[in-house]
C-alpha cells in the first residue's frame, strides 16, 4: 500500500500547488503602476485633498465680447486630437448633433457618483473591469486551512461506568489539543482534492493503555460531481465552484464566470472606444465650426465698414439737405443691425472657442486665442456605399457591444441548462492513521509519526451523493427567463444593425448634400459680388445718388454678400463635418484619424513629442498661410474695385491666410462731423442691478416709490465714445475691435432701454 499511499500523495500535492494559482493578468509592475495615476502622493490618507482644486480650474477672467482680445495662438486639427486624448472629455453622445461639450456636472446614482465624461476617468474602466479576471479565476486557488485547539475538561463521575473507569477519583480530568492543516484545490472540473494532515492529542486520569496519546492522521480526499458542474466548460461558465459536500470552504461568486469575465472586458474596451470615437467627432466638428465661427466675423466685419461707409456719405447728404432725417435714420437702423450681427459674430468665435477647448480638456481661459491653422479639404468625396455598409457593420463599437450580449445570452443559457441535471457527486477518501505517546523518539512502539509512516493502519471510503429537488422549478424559471433575454438581445441586434445603416446613409446623403451647396453658395456669393461691385461702382462714379431708393437696394446687397460668405464657409465646415460625421457611422474615424488604442498608459516621452510636434507644425502652417494671404482683390487697384473681399474659387483658405489683409479699418470722419455723444448705457459696474419688489402699487410703476426704485440706466453718468483706430490690424488679426464707433453729429453709438415715467 505503500506506493499507492507515494503515487497519491505526489498527485494531490501537485494538484494543490499548480494549476491556476499563477496570476494570469496582474503583474508586480502592474501593481505599482496602480499605485501612481497622476494622483497626489497623500490622495490615499489625506481627507483634505477633496477640497483642493486642481490649479488648472482656477483660470482668468475669460474673454468676452466687449473684450476679446489675446495674442494668437495657431492650432492644427491633429493637435487637437492629441491635447483632447491626453486630457479632454467626451462632449455630446448625439452623433446627429456634434460639436458641443457636456456642462452638466455629476449627480448622485444610490451608491455613486455618475456624470463625468472625462476620458481619462473612462480610461480605467477596462482596467477595472480586467482586474475582475483575477478574481473570476480566484474560485479555483488552492486554499490552506488551518487550526490549533487546546481544551481542559473536568468532568463530574454521573454513571456506574464512570465510577469503575475513574476509579479513586473524584472526577474525570482530561486535557486535549488538536493540531490539523489541510490543502485543498477546486479542479476545473468541478471536482475538488484535499490533503489533510490531523494530530489530535490526549491525556487523561483515567486508566488508558497509551496515556497520553497522539495519534496523527494522514487523508487523502477526491469528490467530483458528475452530473451538475462536471466538466471544465461549464465550471468556466458558472460564478462558483460546486464546492463539496463533506469540506466547507468558499467557492467564490463574487464576479462572473472566467469566460463571461473576459467577455465584459471585451464589452468594457469597445465600450471604451465608443466614447473614444464620440470625442473625435466632436473635437473635429468643434474645431470646423470655429473656423467657420472666423469666416462669420470676417464677412460680419466686412459689412460693417462698407455700411460704414455708405452711413458717410448719406451722413453728408443729409448734412446737405438732399435726404430727410427720417431716411438717414433708416439708415442708421442698417448700420446698426450690421453692428448687432458683428458682435453676434465674436460671441460666436468665443463661444465656439470655448466649446472647443472644453473638449481638448483644456482651460477655458489660458492668455490666449485659439485660431485654426489647418484649411478645410474641398476635394469631392465619393465614398463607395456597399463598402462602406459592410465596415459599418463589421467596425462600428456599437455593434460589437450588441454582439458580445448576444454571445453573453448563449452562455448563459447553457449556464442555466446545466442546472436542470441532478446534483449527483462521488467521493473517495483514504487515511492513513498512527499511535503514540510522544511525537518522536527512538522507541518505534510508543512514536506516533513512525506509526503513522510505516503505513500499517489504513482506511478508506467511497460513496456516491445525490441532491435532487423536485420540480426543478426555480431551475426551469431560469431556463425560461434565459432564453427570452437570448430572444430579446437577438432582436436588438438586428434592430440596432438596422440604426447603424439607418444613420450612415444620413451622412452620406450629408456629404453629396453639403458639397452641393458649397458650389451654389459660391455662386451665389460671386453673383452677389458683382451686383455689389456694379452698384458701389455706379454711385462712385456719379451715375446714381445714393438717395433713398439707391441706398436702400445697396445696402440690400450688401446685406445678400455678407450672408452669403457666412453661409458658404458654414456649409465648408458642416461639409468637412460631415466626411468626419460618415468616418464615425462607418466605424472607422480611428483609422481616418490615425489614432488606435494601445493597452498600459503612454510613454511621456511619446506623448510631449506628439504635441510639441503638432505646435511646431501649426506655426509652420501659419507662416506659410500668412505668406500666401488671400487677395481681397486680384490684379484690380484699389480705387477701382469694391473693398470687399474676393475669395478663391478653387480652394477653401485658411484662417492664418486673412490675417495680414483682411479688410481695411474704416477711415476717420471727417472733423465737421465729429461729436462727442453721450452713450445711454449705464456706468459699468461688477454688482448685478435689483428691481425693489413694491407693495400695495400692483403692476403700476407711475408712483414715486417706484421710480425710485427702478435702476439709473445711464442717464446721470455718460460715457463718451472713443475715436476708431485710424490703421492697424483689424478683423482677423490680434485686434477684435475694428468697428468704427464715432458717427456723424446727433446719431448715438449704442440704444438702451429706459424706464417709463
Amino acid at each position: 500500500m505503500r506506493w499507492i499511499t507515494l503515487i497519491a500523495g505526489l498527485f494531490l500535492t501537485s494538484a494543490a500547488t499548480i494549476g491556476c494559482s499563477h496570476p494570469i493578468y496582474l503583474s508586480e509592475s502592474d501593481l505599482e503602476s496602480a499605485k501612481n495615476l497622476d494622483m497626489p502622493a497623500r490622495v490615499e490618507t489625506d481627507p483634505k485633498v477633496a477640497f483642493e482644486p486642481d490649479a488648472k480650474t482656477l483660470v482668468a477672467t475669460p474673454a468676452t465680447d466687449s473684450q476679446p482680445e489675446r495674442p494668437i495662438r495657431y492650432l492644427t486639427l491633429a493637435e487637437s486630437f492629441a491635447v483632447a486624448l491626453e486630457s479632454g472629455t467626451i462632449g455630446s453622445q448625439n452623433p446627429g448633433a456634434p460639436g458641443s461639450p457636456n456642462d452638466t456636472l455629476v449627480s448622485f446614482a444610490g451608491r455613486t457618483v455618475a456624470g463625468s465624461d472625462a476620458i481619462r476617468a473612462f480610461s480605467l474602466d477596462p482596467a477595472i473591469v480586467a482586474a475582475d479576471i483575477e478574481a473570476s479565476q480566484a474560485k479555483f486557488d488552492t486554499v490552506l486551512q488551518s487550526a490549533l485547539n487546546f481544551s481542559t475538561t473536568d468532568q463530574p463521575i454521573g454513571s456506574a461506568l464512570q465510577t469503575i473507569q475513574a476509579s479513586g477519583f473524584n472526577s474525570i480530568r482530561t486535557q486535549a489539543a488538536e493540531f490539523k492543516t489541510a490543502l485543498i484545490k477546486p479542479l476545473p472540473t468541478g471536482g475538488i482534492a484535499g490533503i489533510t494532515f490531523d494530530v489530535p492529542y490526549q491525556f487523561t486520569n483515567l486508566n488508558a493503555r497509551v496515556n497520553p496519546s497522539y495519534s496523527p492522521t494522514l487523508q487523502f480526499q477526491f469528490e467530483q460531481p458528475l452530473l451538475q458542474g462536471f466538466g471544465v466548460e461549464i465550471n468556466q461558465l458558472r460564478a462558483s465552484h460546486p464546492g463539496s459536500q463533506q469540506t466547507n470552504f468558499a467557492t467564490g461568486g463574487r464576479v462572473e464566470g472566467i469566460l463571461i469575465t473576459r467577455l465584459r472586458y471585451d464589452q468594457e474596451r469597445a465600450e471604451f472606444e465608443r466614447l473614444v470615437h464620440l470625442q473625435l467627432l466632436n473635437v473635429e466638428a468643434a474645431y470646423w465650426n470655429l473656423y467657420a465661427a472666423y469666416y462669420n466675423l470676417y464677412a460680419r466685419n466686412s459689412g460693417l465698414t462698407q455700411a460704414y461707409q455708405v452711413l458717410k456719405v448719406i451722413t453728408s447728404q443729409a448734412t446737405g439737405g438732399k435726404i430727410r432725417s427720417d431716411q438717414l435714420d433708416q439708415f442708421r437702423g442698417q448700420y446698426e443691425t450690421f453692428r448687432q450681427q458683428r458682435l453676434t459674430a465674436v460671441g460666436q468665435v468665443l463661444e465656439s472657442e470655448r466649446k472647443l477647448r472644453r473638449l481638448m480638456g483644456i482651460p477655458v481661459e489660458d492668455g490666449f486665442r485659439l485660431v485654426p491653422a489647418d484649411a478645410p479639404t474641398l476635394a469631392r468625396f465619393d465614398p463607395n456605399w456597399d463598402e462602406a455598409v459592410r465596415e459599418a457593420l463589421a467596425m462600428r463599437p456599437e455593434l460589437v457591444l450588441a454582439r458580445q450580449d448576444l454571445k453573453f445570452r448563449q452562455l448563459d443559457l447553457i449556464n442555466q441548462k446545466n442546472l436542470l441535471l441532478p446534483d449527483l457527486r462521488s467521493n473517495f477518501s483514504y487515511t492513513i492513521n498512527g499511535l503514540g505517546s510522544r511525537l518522536d523518539g527512538p522507541d518505534i512502539n510508543s512514536n506516533a509519526f513512525r506509526s503513522l509512516a510505516s503505513d500499517h493502519f489504513d482506511s478508506w471510503t467511497a460513496g456516491l451523493t445525490l441532491n435532487m429537488p423536485l420540480g426543478y422549478r426555480d431551475a426551469n424559471s431560469s431556463v425560461r427567463v434565459a432564453r427570452l433575454n437570448l430572444a430579446r438581445s437577438y432582436r436588438v441586434l438586428r434592430e440596432q444593425e438596422e440604426r447603424a445603416v439607418g444613420f450612415l446613409a444620413q451622412e452620406y446623403r450629408n456629404v453629396d448634400e453639403f458639397y452641393a451647396q458649397i458650389g451654389i453658395l459660391r455662386a451665389q456669393r460671386e453673383a452677389y459680388y458683382r451686383e455689389l461691385k456694379a452698384k458701389y461702382s455706379r454711385i462712385k462714379l456719379g451715375l446714381e445718388d445714393l438717395g433713398p431708393n439707391t441706398g436702400v437696394a445697396f445696402q440690400n446687397a450688401l446685406n445678400n454678400y455678407v450672408n452669403a460668405i457666412a453661409n458658404e464657409f458654414s456649409f465648408i465646415a458642416q461639409y468637412n463635418t460631415a466626411i468626419a460625421g460618415f468616418e464615425f457611422a462607418k466605424g472607422t474615424i480611428m483609422l481616418h484619424d490615425n489614432i488606435q488604442i494601445g493597452e498600459g498608459p503612454l510613454p511621456e516621452c511619446c506623448a510631449v513629442r506628439a504635441v510639441d510636434h503638432e505646435r511646431e507644425r501649426a506655426a509652420a502652417i501659419a507662416l506659410r498661410e500668412r505668406a500666401n494671404p488671400a487677395s481681397d482683390a486680384p490684379g484690380k487697384s484699389e480705387e477701382d474695385c469694391l473693398p470687399m473681399p474676393l475669395l478663391s474659387k478653387d480652394e477653401a483658405p485658411a484662417v492664418p491666410s486673412v490675417l495680414n489683409n483682411a479688410i481695411k479699418p474704416a477711415p476717420d470722419l471727417p472733423a465737421t462731423f465729429k461729436s462727442d455723444v453721450a452713450s445711454p448705457l449705464p456706468p459699468k459696474t461688477d454688482k448685478p442691478v435689483t428691481l425693489v419688489p413694491l407693495s400695495g402699487e400692483g403692476d403700476s410703476f407711475s408712483s414715486a416709490p417706484a421710480r425710485a426704485a427702478m435702476p439709473k440706466v445711464g442717464l446721470d453718468n455718460p460715457t463718451p465714445i472713443s475715436k476708431p483706430k485710424s490703421n492697424g490690424p483689424t478683423l482677423l488679426a490680434p485686434d477684435f475691435d475694428v468697428a468704427p464707433k464715432t458717427l456723424p453729429k446727433g446719431v448715438p453709438v449704442d440704444t438702451g432701454w429706459t424706464p417709463r415715467p
